[in-house]
């Protein structure tokens, strides 16, 4: 399932973005599990970031890969996919639009992708 969106609700999702942005930007960041080794790359606003790094501090080490992450069509997908996975979260095609966007933002930012 691909997000359906209109080039309207787009632009005013990323203008609802850019509102949030003033207050906590976005950021992508990279969590590296200390028992596996395992890494993924992830996108949230700076806030979070912090609370989640705090929360996990002795299960993973947390670095910003990039501060500040341009709002595009494809980060307002994200929100989207972000939000209906976090709704519906044993939804296997919600949790393939958040995998397959949060990609998307990372390989515009030119940041390594999450592998499959």
């Amino acid at each position: 399932m691909t997000i359906k969106t209109n080039p309207e609700q787009l632009d005013m999702l990323k203008s609802q973005m850019d509102e949030a942005n003033q207050k906590s930007h976005f950021v992508i960041f990279e969590s590296t599990e200390f028992s596996s080794g395992d890494n993924l790359r992830l996108i949230t606003d700076y806030e979070s970031f912090k609370s989640i790094r705090e929360a996990h501090a002795d299960q993973a080490k947390m670095q910003i890969l990039q501060d500040i992450v341009p709002i595009t069509d494809n980060l307002a997908k994200w929100a989207i996919a972000e939000s209906k996975a976090a709704h519906q979260n044993d939804d296997p095609e919600a949790l393939a639009d958040l995998e397959r966007y949060t990609n998307a933002v990372l390989k515009e930012n030119f940041i390594k992708l999450n592998q499959n």
